[in-house]
């Protein structure tokens, strides 16, 4: 450390960042035994966490013959208080979600709060006097007992 300098402490709560996590999750059959497919999207807002979930299952929706189309519709579209309902538990920090019968295929949607850890830039400041550009922490990264391949 320079002498003089004092590192300033910053406390974890500001070092992350509140957000949703939603998944989708998509099963072969009804009784959810093999996996389909596995999607995610995270949001920095309740609201449109519930949101990706509704026009998800919309989209889903609208490959199912007329009849399924409106059943899985009438499920996602609800009542408003559904939807207020699942925005409130995501801003108290539980999770919410969806399962639907789509056709004999099985799908399930889930939200919940997470914290994210920001990534770093490699753009801070540098020494003025450094011959080099900045780049990284400027020890070379070296594989060690098979650790980076």
């Amino acid at each position: 450390m320079a002498r003089g300098v004092t590192p300033t402490p910053v406390s974890a709560s500001a070092l992350v960042t509140p957000g949703f996590w939603c998944e989708r999750y998509v099963y072969r059959s009804v009784h959810a035994e093999v996996l389909a497919s596995w999607t995610t999207v995270s949001t920095r807002s309740p609201i449109r966490a519930v949101r990706h979930i509704g026009a998800d299952a919309r989209q889903m929706a609208s490959g199912l013959a007329d009849r399924e189309q409106r059943r899985v519709l009438g499920r996602v579209a609800g009542d408003e208080r559904h939807i207020v309902g699942a925005v409130a538990a995501l801003d108290r920090g539980e999770p919410c979600g969806l399962a639907l019968d789509c056709a004999g295929t099985w799908v399930e949607w889930s939200a919940r709060l997470v914290l994210f850890l920001p990534l770093v830039s490699r753009t801070g400041p540098h020494c003025a006097y450094a011959a080099d550009p900045p780049g990284g922490f400027g020890a070379p990264l070296v594989p060690m007992d098979g650790f980076l391949g």
